[in-house]
């Protein structure tokens, strides 16, 4: 039987049964469309409208002061620049200057932003950051160092406004990023500059002061070249001091700003170093000492020494010097792109990458202070060995040489920085300023009617299919044929309310309204022109001609299940029976529930379960039906053992009897798999007929039906399938050409009589 079921539903399935499906599940389709697209119009026409406004940027690679004044190199690559660029610009501190630059606006009234809720509420800073941030969309153009930024608003003057904002605070957090460096070393600068002009102004009036007293005219040349070596010595220490100095003021300028950017963490330059730049950061420091010793050293006691020998050392200390600095490069890239750089608001590379060169550039510096001051002390033990008048104006000689010198150097330096500041470029410039957009972007109307179409009818169609694939009912008469079932006619569905209607002549006649509508199931009788009715002469062919070696006299009409249609089928078969010219007796075989007697109009009691129980006669058994050639048995007195009765001796004797008083003996008989009053009665009729109804009766029952039938030797006549709409795939080409036959006399065709 499972396997019967499982063939059933292996079967190749075609457009027609996919365009039967659809048809069926038409009304689940309609109403699942016109849910989805009356949402949908709905969501569409009252959504608040958003409009999107876009600028565009261009970031350039525009190196720092730091680079120019000290030759840190940048050591990030474009594309990053351009995805940290992107994060500064997502970043909450930019969102928050935009929202104070627009608290100040003369527009302020008229932003959403700063309008209260629905409860009365206005927004605090914190909500409308996350507005701003979560309204935005950055997107690097590829292979261009172009950004856009996209903003969403309420309103085409709002989304504008706030996007070219936005883009404002951006360029000007960029410029004074880039700026603020060359503005704390100028500063340090001018005030190192104004200190160190204050002591060559002392040390030149200490000389004078010196001279005048003493009377010292001035220094030989032995004392004068020392004293010159020395104070370039000194003047070279002081430089490097002030450098040392410079250095340290610029990174802690970087670390403030680190701090700023990650907020929660302040930064040392150990936080993010290796051993490995650690090493190279010490050897980068021994070797600018050992080259400051040997320079210095080479000036002082070796002044006949060949310039090319002297030359061709100082270049292997650079070019071991650059190695190292090659390579520190290398390793600042790594830690500049690792993890290190873990917050949402990502540390920038170049300041990575400068802090960790700064910190190389102090350890140099602290290690050529330490051989310089080597170097000056062993001057000044000495320049300790003149006589006191000559070592007076030697020491103001060298420290007014001192002062001059390093008041040249920084004088020097600080116009560098100055030219450096006036001509410092924004490397953030926008190309195209947002403008309000015409129209909105959401919702999009066309786009969505167009997808609420869509998927109001693939819901719906999924829907069908999906019920469709649950539902295990027969549906057509292939259904049946593919279970082995002679199928013998399909009977489109009685439409009760309009079978009234057209007949309230006849059924007025019948008897109270309940009756009428019990009455009305004789369509056979009641409309001969249906297609119903046509339906019933053609299962009363297809019977005639259904055993052609043996001639059908008894029958019974049975079903898997209850209210599939059996008596209805029953009593329209006898009358279409009795109508063609045969004497036909219907017997109600239903002793558990019968409803023949309800349908002809007619009382149950004395009825067959009388006759079986010796109470009538025969003759009062068989009752008169509304019409001609048909006559009626109800059931008579319910009795407690229905199969016994059916079973009996006497049972058999009563069919014998009838088959020779009528042309055919048709019994209604209850479902046959509820009880086994069908599978008793069927071993003593020639045949049996199962109705199924379409879209209600399962496979499983009937494979279960017609397994019990086999199991008594029962003889199949076929099925029938009950309840067919008429509008269905089948129904519709039935009824059309039914009625294109029958409805037109007067014409070519005449009307076939029955």
């Amino acid at each position: 039987m499972v396997n019967q079921v499982q063939d059933q539903q292996n079967q190749e399935v075609t457009l027609t049964d996919y365009l039967r499906i659809i048809y069926r599940g038409r009304w689940i389709i309609l109403f699942s469309f016109l849910v989805v697209f009356t949402a949908t119009v709905y969501y569409t026409f009252t959504t608040r409208p958003v409009y999107d406004a876009t600028t565009s940027l261009i970031i350039e690679d525009n190196q720092g002061m730091g680079t120019a004044l000290f030759d840190f190199n940048s050591f990030g690559n474009q594309s990053t620049h351009i995805a940290n660029q992107m994060e500064i610009i997502k970043s909450r501190s930019i969102a928050e200057r935009v929202i104070k630059n627009l608290e100040l606006s003369n527009v302020r009234d008229s932003l959403s932003l700063f309008h209260p809720n629905k409860e009365g509420e206005y927004k605090t800073l914190r909500d409308m950051v996350v507005i701003i941030r979560e309204s935005m969309e950055v997107i690097n153009k590829k292979e261009t160092d172009i950004i856009e930024i996209t903003l969403s608003a309420p309103s085409a003057f709002e989304a504008a406004f706030i996007t070219n904002t936005l883009a404002s605070e951006y360029e000007r957090s960029s410029s004074e990023f880039n700026q603020g460096e060359i503005k704390d070393l100028r500063t340090f600068l001018e005030d190192q500059l104004e200190r160190k002009s204050q002591e060559l102004k002392t040390s030149e009036e200490l000389l004078r002061e010196y001279l005048e007293k003493e009377r010292v005219a001035s220094l030989d040349e032995e004392t004068t070249g020392m004293v010159t070596r020395l104070s370039q010595v000194e003047a070279e220490l002081e430089q490097t001091r002030v450098m040392l100095e410079a250095n340290l003021e610029m990174k802690s300028s970087f670390e403030a700003q680190l701090e700023k950017r990650r907020e929660t963490l302040a930064v040392e330059i150990t936080e993010i170093s290796t051993p490995y730049i650690t090493t190279l950061q010490s050897e980068l420091a021994k070797l600018v000492a050992e080259k400051t010793k040997y320079t210095t050293a080479v000036e002082v006691e070796a002044q006949g020494v060949n310039k090319q020998f002297f030359q061709r050392g100082v270049a292997q200390y650079d070019d071991k010097i650059n190695a190292l600095k090659e390579q520190l490069q290398e390793e600042a890239q790594k830690i500049s792109t690792s993890s290190l750089v873990k917050d949402p608001f990502q540390l920038t590379q170049d300041l990575v990458t400068s802090l960790i060169n700064l910190d190389a550039e102090i350890k140099s510096g602290t290690a050529k202070i330490n051989i310089l001051q080597d170097i000056v002390a062993d001057y000044s033990a000495e320049l300790e060995t003149l006589p006191v008048k000559v070592l007076g104006l030697a020491r103001l000689e060298r420290r007014r040489l001192v002062d001059e010198q390093t008041y040249i150097m920084m004088t020097k330096k600080l116009e560098e920085t100055k030219i450096q500041e006036a001509g410092q470029r924004k490397n953030v410039r926008v190309i195209d300023e947002a403008i309000e957009p015409l129209s909105p972007t959401k919702p999009k109307k066309k786009l969505n009617l167009a997808l609420g179409l869509v998927l109001g009818l693939g819901l719906g169609i999924g829907i069908t299919f999906l019920r469709e694939y649950f539902d295990n009912t027969i549906k057509t008469h292939e259904d049946l044929e593919k279970l082995g079932y002679n199928v013998l006619a399909n009977i489109p569905q009685i439409e009760m309310s309009k079978v009234e209607e057209k007949l309230e002549a006849k059924l007025s006649k019948l008897g109270p309204i309940e009756g009428k509508r019990i009455e009305a199931r004789l369509i056979t009788h009641l409309d001969p022109k249906s297609p119903v009715s046509e339906a019933y002469r053609t299962l009363r062919t297809n019977l005639q001609f259904s055993k052609i070696d043996k001639t059908v006299r008894t029958m019974l009409v049975t079903s898997s299940g209850p209210k599939e249609g059996k008596s209805t089928t029953s009593a329209n078969l006898a009358i279409a029976m009795a109508q063609s010219g045969k004497r036909v007796v219907l017997i109600d075989g239903d002793l558990r529930r019968p409803v023949v007697h309800s349908i002809f109009g007619l009382e149950k009691e004395d009825g067959i379960t009388n006759y079986l129980m010796d109470d009538i006669s025969y003759d009062k058994m068989i009752k008169k039906s509304i019409m001609d050639n048909l006559f009626i048995i109800p059931s008579g007195v319910l009795p407690p053992n229905p199969s016994e009765l059916i079973s009996s001796q006497k049972m058999e004797d009563l069919i014998e009897r009838l088959k020779g008083d009528f042309d055919l003996v048709v019994f209604d008989t209850p479902p046959v798999i509820a009880v086994t009053d069908a599978a008793i009665l069927s071993t003593k009729v020639d045949g049996v007929l199962l109705v199924v109804k379409s879209g209600q009766t399962n496979y499983d029952a009937v494979v279960r039906a017609k397994s019990l039938m086999e199991n008594v030797d029962a003889r199949m006549l076929g099925a029938l399938l009950n309840g067919v709409e008429v509008g269905g795939m089948y129904g519709t080409y039935y009824y059309y050409y039914y009625h294109n036959y029958y409805s037109k006399p007067g014409k070519k065709g005449k009307k076939r009589a029955y």
